[in-house]
């Protein structure tokens, strides 16, 4: 388990808290965006009409994924706002622990020994509660990371679809332009979140 008292630990450590929750920013202004162009080729599939048949079940799957992105990235905002006091929490009893142990190796009393085994089982606690809201985090990232392979597969798919819409052609390409670039962006956030979360689970065990 880290020891968080050592202060350039500390800072480590949050930095890497305050870089997951403002990736959340960019994931769901890029979900958000990818909801718009939903709308947006919805539109133009329409004007299409008999051209752009193809891409009008497409148009459901783009607003079905973001949805679930905004969804699952709202979930993930709410958590983070608890994430910050339960490092918090994780900080001040192992700071706590390094107080008393550095008191045990000098006075020697049962109430010093109380004192510490309180302080180790208040850590153990603490690092527990911060275990598994990173475990819930890396959950819900995991699931936004389904969501954008199956963006990238839409992303070909309507490609494809958009060579046949005629002069809306260049429009729906670039709705599926859009599609891969954001998908690709949230899965680079993801993944550095996935990795961040990975780096501090295995410091609390």
């Amino acid at each position: 388990m880290m020891s968080l008292s050592d202060d350039s630990k500390v800072v480590e450590n949050f930095v890497r808290v305050a870089q997951i929750i403002a990736n959340l920013e960019a994931i769901l202004n890029q979900a958000k965006n990818l909801s718009l162009t939903a709308k947006n080729a919805r539109v133009v599939a329409l004007r299409a009409g008999d051209a752009a048949l193809g891409f009008k079940p497409i148009t459901n799957f783009i607003d079905e994924f973001s949805e679930q992105t905004i969804s699952s990235t709202t979930k993930i905002s709410n958590l983070s706002n608890q994430l910050f006091k339960v490092a918090l929490e994780l900080v001040r009893c192992s700071q706590y622990h390094d107080q008393i142990y550095k008191l045990k190796e000098h006075v020697r009393s049962s109430h010093v020994e109380s004192m510490y085994v309180v302080a180790v089982k208040s850590q153990r606690i603490a690092a527990n509660h911060l275990s598994q809201a990173l475990s819930e985090l890396e959950n819900h990232f995991e699931d936004i990371q389904k969501q954008m392979q199956s963006a990238e597969y839409i992303a070909v798919t309507s490609r494809v679809e958009a060579t046949n819409a005629g002069e809306f052609s260049d429009s729906l390409q670039s709705v599926s332009d859009f599609i891969a670039s954001a998908a690709k962006t949230i899965k680079t956030a993801v993944v550095y979140n996935l990795s961040e979360i990975h780096t501090l689970r295995g410091l609390l065990r």
